[in-house]
């Protein structure tokens, strides 16, 4: 079938003429929202996590710097500090199972204190400081302690204070978890410094770690492998570690696990020259240095649900959802605890967020912590775009750069397998997506998982580049990697029935598997093919295969609508998940909906396939306890602007899944998996404002329990970074900051009408389109401030639309009306067709008799019914029946 080109240029080229530019940006004025201080958040504690591994799930302190990953247990008999290092990884020739080798635990580091009669208790983790506390008295005397880690300085820094003099005593006492498991290694003390080293036996992975003892006043003694200080007044520890890790295709590329690392220096200089560095610094310079960087990325949004910090603990107020006094603030903690995860877990030159993200007690972690590109990896960097954190993306691109280039090996093998005609004999045949990956290996082909998995990688690539329009970045890193991908789609695809489809083809995770043209499939590799010709009109390339692309993009048939109503997940599906017994109507991964989310291919201009997804959305239920696919969900209700459905799934999320730490319990058990973190920050940023249109539209799906607030900081396409006010459920105020220049397109209800101005009070002018978008030519730089927008109140839609009579010629229509109709509007869309076509209009009874000279040859048509207002506004919803051809 013929699919048009349905997604907008408009990154390109503007469609719009007529614009008044503002010549020069003005100093940004103090009064937007977007300058106002961002909310204390926190979570904060009355008691230690328990020494357990449920206490490590459920209790401890997550922080980390890329480079590490801590988890703080906050006790005062013996203080626990678990430590992760993702490169330490474990493997066997037989890894199978749910719990098998993988990410190992790096360290258990022990500060024995004996403090066993204290009160006053209080530990807590400043999210808008980075820093996490301990507090607490005995005898007489506070205890204070802090810890923060810093990405700058690559170190992990521990400040213990007493409030009296002389009354600190303490022996640091690191510990090498899980020896004779295929790990050997020792520990030793000399001076103030404790040296952890080993090795990881299969890959021959080299690691230290150094941990170094700063007291003032006092007497230090290393003894063993311990420091013990006494009666000092303070002391600083810096923690260091490392391994013989290189991101270097070398990894990939070589067989032989134990030769995987050969060449590569032991970490012993790097970890040492780190310890140095770090301890000619001042603490006060750490910290400096670690706050400049941590508050530069998560100050740049704040979200303001009206919520006071509550009194009661954060475990209580998690145990208290959704029926406590304070759920709102748990809310607003939420959203901006997947940022905190983020920054923690995914910087340049460290390898990104796995599974876990970058925590990880276990020698067995759950699926080995592995990189999973299913839903995985993508949703753990869904909210560095949208939630204004676009540069964390670099530690996955450049771990891509390393892997890709065994992918470019088994592009090259299933071409030669699969559709050996195409195949190019020199070799460039592009790249195959993967389905799982480690910093060791990158598999082959799995059933599990279909090849669009390398278009969705792609897809983030572009992401990168559409949110902050650097057109280097665009030509350097974005560009190659979609076209590399786009010729393996080309060439893998094949033609059948007039449309170009995978074969094999899966849908992630379900049970029916290698059939053919699965939407998932279909879909990434439309997205890909688009966003590819895309980026070179931006660039102005003429690479030899754009024209194989240009032609195939209509023939990659992304979606098909089943009988059901539904976005078909398989070619052979007619009702909803009838294409196989062993079909999961309720199934966690709802794969063939990714084009409306993260995807950009369905959106308000495509309002029939909009509809085939609410219909998919509803078929799939609540049932899932996932927690990650709850996330989606959020997500996914949030692009068909149902904001009230879509914060049911986030309720369901924060009071089913998240544990008293914040950390997502994937199932139960706990099971700690931290894509659900998140997912659910990219959802909530998907509520108040999205953009996959290259429209910037605030409150597309504003839940009725979020009445007031404000949000500042969060990040368009176009590089559009949106700030907001509301009450009552409507906009109060609009401001957009234009960071690379380039026409802003706004939309929402009643904008037209609405005063535009610049920061410093400078009138703006724009072109409306109707009454709900505007248009403005923006200068790089400025902000834009829209107020006075006047009050909109919705039009209620029809419902239950059925077909009465089928004559085959003439089709009977009725419905339940609406109590703001004047008239109604019909619409039917045939097919697969994206959009409605108009058949009536003015219709002021609730039946139509509709008479079309097609109909005894259409055998599918949706017909929908909206109601339109007396001031001539329409519904944005509407009641669908299908029709199906006797």
């Amino acid at each position: 079938m013929l699919v048009r080109n349905l997604m907008t240029l408009a990154v390109a080229v503007s469609v719009w003429t007529g614009f008044a530019q503002v010549t020069s940006a003005a100093e940004q004025g103090s009064g937007l929202i977007a300058n106002q201080p961002g909310k204390p958040m926190r979570l904060w504690y009355d008691a230690p996590a328990p020494d357990s591994d449920l206490g490590w799930a459920n209790a401890s302190i997550p922080m980390g710097n890329g480079y590490m990953g801590i988890n703080v247990f906050g006790r005062t008999d013996s203080e626990r500090i678990q430590i992760t290092e993702n490169s330490l990884y474990d493997w066997a020739a037989k890894n199978a199972g749910f719990k098998r080798r993988g990410v190992n635990n790096f360290a258990e580091v022990y500060i024995d204190f004996d403090h066993n009669q204290i009160s006053s208790y209080e530990r807590e983790l400043n999210l808008n400081e980075g820093v996490s506390r301990v507090k607490y008295e005995q005898g007489g005397v506070q205890f204070i302690r802090e810890y923060f880690t810093s990405y700058p300085d690559k170190v992990m820094v521990i400040r213990l204070n007493a409030s009296k003099a002389g009354q600190l005593s303490f022996t640091l006492r690191p510990t090498i978890p899980f020896l004779g498991e295929g790990k050997t290694g020792s520990v030793s003390a000399k001076g103030d410094t404790v040296t952890l080293s080993g090795m990881m036996t299969y890959y021959k992975i080299q690691f230290e770690g150094q941990f170094k003892v700063i007291p003032q006043g006092g007497k230090m003694k290393a003894s063993g492998g311990t420091v013990s200080v006494s009666n000092a007044d303070s002391a600083v520890i810096l923690i260091a570690v490392g391994t013989n890790y290189q991101l270097d295709p070398q990894v990939f590329l070589t067989a032989n696990a134990a030769d995987k690392l050969k060449g590569f220096p032991h970490p012993h200089a790097k970890v040492s020259g780190i310890i140095a560095d770090a301890s000619a610094k001042t603490y006060d310079e750490l910290l400096a240095n670690h706050q400049a960087d941590y508050t530069e990325l998560y100050d740049r949004v704040s979200l303001d649900l009206g919520a006071t910090q509550p009194a009661i603990t954060t475990d209580k107020l998690v145990d208290a959802y959704p029926d406590g006094a304070s759920s709102r603030y748990l809310e607003e903690l939420a959203f901006q605890y997947g940022r905190y995860m983020l920054i923690c877990s995914s910087r340049k030159g460290t390898l990104p967020p796995h599974l876990q993200g970058i925590w990880n007690v276990y020698a067995r972690p759950p699926w080995s912590s592995q990189y999973l590109h299913d839903t995985n990896v993508q949703m753990a960097y869904a909210p560095a775009f949208c939630a204004n954190l676009p540069e964390l993306f670099e530690s996955y691109a450049d771990f891509f750069n390393i892997f890709v280039h065994q992918q470019r090996q088994y592009a090259t093998q299933y071409i030669k397998q699969y559709n050996p005609s195409q195949l190019e004999p020199n070799g460039d045949n592009g790249w195959s997506g993967p389905f799982w990956t480690n910093p060791y290996n990158v598999t082959g082909k799995s059933p599990v998982a279909g090849f669009g998995t390398g278009s969705w990688i792609a897809q983030m690539f572009w992401d990168y580049y559409d949110y902050t329009r650097d057109e280097v970045l665009l030509a350097d890193t974005v560009y190659p990697v979609m076209y590399e991908q786009a010729n393996f789609v080309s060439r893998f695809v094949q033609d059948i029935d007039g449309a170009l489809l995978a074969k094999p083809s899966s849908s992630p995770e379900q049970k029916f598997r290698n059939t053919t043209g699965t939407t998932f499939d279909q879909q990434m590799f439309y997205e890909n093919h688009h966003n590819t010709l895309t980026a070179a009109k931006i660039l102005g390339r003429s690479d030899p295969l754009l024209a194989k692309y240009r032609k195939q993009l209509p023939l990659l048939d992304p979606i098909q609508i089943g009988k059901s109503g539904q976005i078909k997940e398989f070619r052979n599906e007619e009702f909803y998940c009838d294409a196989h017994k062993a079909l999961d109507p309720h199934h966690r991964h709802t794969s063939m909906l990714l084009g409306e989310y993260p995807g950009q291919l369905i959106n308000d201009s495509t309002p029939a396939w909009l509809d085939a997804v609410e219909k998919t959305l509803t078929l799939r239920t609540r049932k899932s306890n996932i927690g990650w696919a709850r996330a989606e969900r959020v997500a996914f209700w949030a692009r068909v602007h149902d904001g009230d459905e879509a914060y049911l799934f986030f309720q369901d999320l924060l009071g089913g899944n998240y544990l008293h730490n914040l950390f997502n319990d994937h199932r139960g058990g706990p099971l700690f998996q931290a894509d659900a973190n998140y997912g659910a920050t990219a959802g909530v940023a998907e509520l108040l404002m999205q953009s996959q249109d290259h429209v910037v539209a605030p409150f597309p799906a504003l839940p009725a329990a979020w009445s007031d607030g404000s949000y500042r900081g969060l990040l368009a396409r176009g590089n559009f970074e949106v700030s907001a006010e509301w009450s009552k459920g409507e906009a109060n105020r609009l401001e957009v900051r234009s960071k690379a220049g380039g026409i802003l397109k706004l939309r929402y209800p009643n904008v037209a009408k609405a005063v535009v101005k610049t920061a410093d009070g400078q009138m703006v002018n724009f072109e409306a389109k109707g009454t709900d978008l505007i248009g403005i030519e923006t200068t790089k730089g400025q902000t834009y401030v829209v107020t006075g927008i006047p009050a909109y109140t919705p039009v209620a839609a029809p419902s239950d639309l059925t077909i009465a009579k089928d004559l085959k010629s003439q089709i009977g229509l009725r419905w339940t009306g609406s109590a703001d109709a004047k008239t109604y509007n019909l619409y039917r869309a045939v097919g697969n067709a994206p959009d409605y076509e108009q058949i009536a209009s003015g219709v002021k009874d609730t039946k139509f008799a509709y008479k079309a000279s097609d109909l005894k040859q259409l055998e599918q048509i949706t017909f929908k019914v909206t109601a339109v207002r007396v001031d001539g506004r329409e519904s944005r919803t509407g009641a669908t029946a299908i029709r199906l051809l006797p």
